[in-house]
């Protein structure tokens, strides 16, 4: 998520997967085109290879493209959060006295061996509700493994009046979960 517009009265951040989705597109197109060349060389395997790509790849790239838009706006009290897809969008709306903070969650990045560095990736989230009641909300479309969001974060909190609220502080859901096991309160395996 990129700022976009950051005003007295109004944030917006957007964020978009085009570029995996253009990657994503790309192969598509580089298997189809290879399929149907060796289909009309003679290999009649190409035709259902180019099939199976154009309807798997493609069904991919329909659940992998977002665009994603937020706006906290001060005018109408509200924090608006749209998500376009190539199947529509939807579009959610949440009070601004409902949102308390932004905050990034975190999770372990399971492919680290390296237990005494542990790398996180990151997705950047609003805090809503009451403090017996609290819910995050994602921002973003997923994890990523850039620390953008932490600094993003920072920024969405300057512009709420909280500047000094915690980020990214507690442990990941990655932690919670083996320190219940090591506990033994987990499933049992």
């Amino acid at each position: 998520m990129i700022i976009h517009l950051n005003e007295p009265d109004r944030l917006i951040l957007r964020g978009t997967t085009s570029v995996i989705s253009a990657v994503l597109c790309s192969i598509l197109l580089v298997v189809v085109g290879l399929s149907l060349s060796a289909a009309v060389a003679g290999y009649t395997a190409g035709w259902g290879v180019a099939a199976g790509a154009v309807c798997i790849g493609g069904g991919i790239v329909w659940l992998v493209y977002q665009k994603t838009e937020v706006v906290f706006d001060r005018a109408s009290n509200l924090l608006t959060l749209r998500k376009t897809m190539l199947h529509g969008t939807r579009e959610d709306t949440i009070t601004l006295e409902n949102v308390k903070q932004a905050d990034v969650d975190l999770k372990r990045n399971e492919r680290s061996n390296n237990r005494l560095h542990t790398s996180y990736t990151y997705r950047l989230c609003v805090v809503t509700g009451a403090a017996q009641n609290r819910h995050r909300v994602a921002l973003s479309h997923g994890y990523t493994t850039s620390r953008r969001h932490l600094v993003t974060a920072q920024k969405i909190n300057d512009w709420l009046g909280v500047p000094d609220a915690p980020i990214a502080v507690g442990p990941s859901m990655a932690d919670v979960a083996e320190v219940i096991k090591t506990l033994g309160f987990g499933k049992s395996t």
